[in-house]
């Protein structure tokens, strides 16, 4: 996934390690960002595979890497970010980083992230409503547990649902040619 978020950030414009990382933790929350370790060899495999260029450019006393994306990393980009995402732990960040790319997408493609996440999230939406009939049916539960348990469903479903109007919002923009 980070693979798909350097190449997405260098679509339009060389950026330095730094500024990546920075970009990641603008875009995504500092405690998903990734470290300095696992950035620079991702570079390094990155510019192995042709998909980007590494260029050292010293800056006032300082040395810096600057990394910019080539044609087969671009092409790269477009294979990535149209593959539906595997549900598991990092499905929703997976999706945060492909909404980071939507304006570089053609309309199409566009329609083919956002209802791939909007499956994704009605799922989602289904599964917090099962935790709720769990939560609903559980008469040798603790009663304090039921209701701090319905409370953070609750939270959970409303979070859900928020994200499930704002990709239809933007699906309906797409349909108006926004």
């Amino acid at each position: 996934m980070y693979h798909l978020f350097v190449l997405g950030q260098l679509m339009d414009h060389a950026m330095t390690g730094y500024q990546l990382r920075k970009a990641l933790a603008a875009a995504v929350g500092q405690e998903q960002t990734m470290s300095y370790g696992v950035l620079y060899p991702l570079l390094e495999r990155l510019a192995a595979a042709g998909e980007v260029t590494l260029t050292e450019k010293t800056e006032g006393q300082r040395q810096k890497r600057w990394v910019a994306i080539t044609d087969r990393g671009r092409d790269q980009f477009h294979q990535l970010i149209v593959i539906p995402v595997v549900r598991n732990k990092q499905t929703q960040l997976w999706f945060q980083i492909k909404m980071m790319g939507l304006h570089l997408l053609s309309p199409a493609d566009r329609r083919l992230v956002l209802t791939d996440f909007q499956t994704c999230t009605q799922e989602q939406l289904a599964h917090w409503q099962h935790v709720h009939d769990y939560f609903s049916d559980q008469p040798n539960m603790v009663p304090g547990d039921v209701a701090d348990g319905l409370q953070l469903n609750q939270l959970q479903q409303q979070q859900t649902q928020v994200q499930l109007d704002w990709i239809t919002q933007q699906l309906t923009r797409l349909d108006k040619g926004e």
